[in-house]
């Protein structure tokens, strides 16, 4: 029998993640079956097994993916010279989960989810750290190059800004999920005038 090579296991991983989210953007997480997901990417109930052994393992790893390419982003536009100001990166952030999840409604059940299944909590738990630990580096440049402001100095502001920059995506995932007449455009206006920088 052939062996099977590790970019063969990787690109199987991410048929059945793009499946799951698809099926979770019509559905939800919650409502969202196993059967629904091996019938969305068109394979065997052992193949998606073999490579996930729970749902929960599946929305572990769509998650983990769409917060992975936003620290891609982030660390990107810290090679781009002028630096943007910090109270741009929720933009930056939500677009991006936009493009990822076609959905702000995927991430508020995210979070939802994490209150009851110990696996998704451990995630969005760490999730917040990573994010936490880019915004922070990329907030601290940016003053020590913007304001030359000496580095241990820069990173305590960091410290202090970031939980109101996470706070602003996450205000923006809640409004534009629930609120009907959410003026998208007006929130993101707003974080980047009045955030501080």
């Amino acid at each position: 029998m052939p062996k099977v090579t590790e970019e063969y296991r990787v690109a199987r991983r991410d048929e059945i993640a793009d499946a799951a989210l698809r099926a979770f953007r019509r559905k939800g997480f919650q409502a969202t079956s196993m059967a629904e997901i091996i019938a969305e990417s068109g394979l065997s109930a052992g193949a998606i097994y073999g490579h996930f052994p729970s749902k929960s393992a599946i929305v572990v790893d769509v998650a983990s993916r769409v917060i992975g390419s936003r620290i891609l982003d982030i660390e990107r536009l810290a090679q781009v010279e002028p630096l943007a100001p910090p109270p741009a990166l929720p933009r930056v952030l939500v677009t991006g989960m936009m493009r990822s999840l076609g959905s702000p409604g995927i991430m508020l059940q995210l979070w939802g989810e994490s209150m009851s299944d110990p696996e998704v909590h451990t995630l969005a738990h760490e999730v917040i750290v990573q994010l936490r630990a880019a915004l922070t580096a990329y907030v601290s440049l940016w003053h020590q190059r913007t304001h030359g402001t000496p580095a241990d100095e820069a990173e305590a502001l960091a410290v202090e800004q970031v939980p109101l920059l996470i706070s602003a995506v996450q205000g923006y995932v809640v409004q534009a999920s629930i609120v009907p007449d959410f003026d998208a455009e007006a929130y993101l206006a707003s974080v980047e005038k009045y955030l501080p920088r």
